[in-house]
């Protein structure tokens, strides 16, 4: 009975520590922000102040997304204020969008909510050419599981989506010493918190990041070193914390002035503190770099890793009209980082490519992108992977390729993707991995995207946002006796929309 008070006691410790530990970093970050802002030259900035607001009025046959026999129809009123931020200048940028979400049920009493959603970024230069800062926060809804219903949109009342809070602030010193070296030290410090904890615990991450890489003096060859290592921390003292450490050497000889042949060589070292033996191992590629114009590129690479073969691929192209991609590309990584990149096929990434010939100012072409947005509705990004809630780490395998078109009435963006997620071998033990991959070792999701919109005149146009199914699979573990390959949940939905706009002069 002693012993087991004693352990209960230096748990509850272990957890008020880092409840500190977590505060004090917190409280790091904001002092590390707030002299970003006032130091930097802000009078000289351009401030921009829009406010919004949005209503909507829609009708489902499943509210919960249940079995048939179950489900039940409602129609769900939504009302979106917003208030975006907008500051540019010589040594400032900075970006936050604050659109909370109040939802009514006509038939589902209680389940009126209100979800706070917020996406900020700002960059700031405190030093000239030496000292710079970027800081962003995030808070948006997420899905939990695969295990359970998966939805795009808060009005469905699946009771598997969470609210999670991101933030994070990186300094960095970056040097030229002359043309040939350049030098740049950087430190993260980011905060994940969710109101859903059992699967991804609230955590705190400190990583550096070191790069000496070739100045413009170098034109035949390029080269770069890099290291970075990252620690987070687990709020929960179940779920270890994860250090993962990686060293790489990066080269490239042009050979013809639009052919190049790149090499790679390092050591990765992935494992959970206390538990596991942990994955670690060197890495080499090699491969080819190919520029044919500056409308096209291809990136091709093949190697091995501590965990068999590896490859990536990128290949872009764009016309006057069009603008294609295809790429693959491998990493170990964790759902906590992935919160921070998500995975997504950008509109307004697309259409800057689209109107890149047209408006060659980046400024004038910014202009029209969200213009262009704003007049025709379209979403803000395609359909992406759901980023399930886990703390294990995994290596994700990801094939994607995009399309867009820009016509004179008509413009298409188009997005299919596969995702394949495995979990490291021996480096976590099941009972501590939490989330899907407590019951498999490797999640395959699929999906497609497709968004057009068409002029019928300079006042009306006609839009459309049609997500064919998005298909998620899990893959038992063998050693379970299970079949691979079983399907696990689909998605499908449909969204065609008719609107009028007004001229300047109505």
């Amino acid at each position: 009975m002693a012993t087991a008070r004693s352990i209960s006691a230096r748990l509850r410790q272990a957890t008020t520590d880092r409840d500190a530990c977590r505060n004090r970093i917190r409280l790091l970050s904001l002092s590390f922000a707030l002299p970003a802002v006032i130091c930097c030259p802000a009078w000289a900035a351009t401030w921009e102040i829009v406010p919004t607001v949005r209503v909507s009025e829609t009708y489902t046959d499943n509210v919960s997304l249940t079995p048939d026999a179950a489900k039940q129809a409602d129609w769900v009123t939504q009302l979106v204020p917003g208030i975006s931020l907008t500051a540019t200048g010589r040594r400032l940028r900075l970006n936050a969008s604050y659109t909370p979400q109040l939802i009514y049920y006509a038939r589902s009493n209680g389940a009126d909510q209100v979800y706070q959603r917020l996406t900020a970024t700002a960059n700031a230069e405190l030093a000239e050419r030496l000292l710079f800062i970027d800081a962003g926060a995030t808070v948006d809804q997420y899905n939990v599981s695969l295990q359970a219903p998966v939805t795009t949109s808060n009005v469905n009342t699946t009771g598997n989506r969470s609210t999670a809070h991101t933030f994070f602030v990186s300094p960095s010193l970056l040097r030229d010493l002359g043309s040939a070296v350049r030098v740049e030290a950087r430190y993260t410090s980011s905060v994940w918190t969710s109101d859903s904890t059992a699967s991804l615990s609230n955590s705190v991450a400190n990583r550096i990041h070191l790069r000496l890489a070739n100045g413009p003096a170098y034109k035949l060859l390029t080269w770069e070193l890099a290291y970075s290592r990252e620690l987070i921390d687990y709020e929960n003292v179940v779920q270890p914390d994860t250090d993962s450490e990686v060293a790489t050497a990066r080269a490239r000889y042009l050979i013809t002035p639009s052919v190049g042949l790149l090499g790679r060589l390092g050591y990765e070292d992935y494992h959970y503190r206390i538990v596991g033996p942990g994955a670690e191992g060197s890495a080499w590629g090699a491969g080819l770099e190919w520029t044919p114009t500056p409308r096209t590129s291809l990136t091709a690479l093949a190697g091995r890793r501590f965990y068999g073969d590896t490859y990536s691929l990128d290949f872009r192209h764009r016309t006057r009209l069009t603008a294609w991609s295809v790429g693959y590309s491998e990493e170990i990584t964790t759902s906590r980082s992935l919160f921070f990149v998500p995975a997504s096929t950008s509109t307004s990434d697309y259409l800057n490519t689209l109107l890149l010939s047209r408006f060659p100012d980046p400024a004038v072409r910014k202009t029209a992108v969200e213009d262009f947005i704003a007049r025709t509705g379209l979403p803000a990004d395609l359909s992406s992977p759901v980023n399930f809630y886990t703390t294990q780490l995994f290596l994700l395998k990801r094939w994607q390729a995009s399309l867009g078109l820009l016509g004179v009435r008509n413009a298409l963006i188009g997005a299919v993707f596969k995702d394949t997620r495995e979990s490291l071998p021996g480096t976590l033990p099941v009972t501590a991995a939490a989330g899907d991959f407590a019951v498999t070792d490797t999640v395959l999701q699929t999906g497609t995207s497709l968004v057009w919109n068409h002029q019928f005149s300079e006042r009306v146009e006609r839009h459309g946002s049609i997500q064919p199914p998005r298909v998620s699979q899990h893959r038992p573990n063998r050693q379970a006796g299970h079949r691979r390959g079983q399907p696990y949940s689909t998605i499908q939905t449909a969204r065609v929309g008719l609107s009028r706009l007004s001229s300047a002069g109505e």
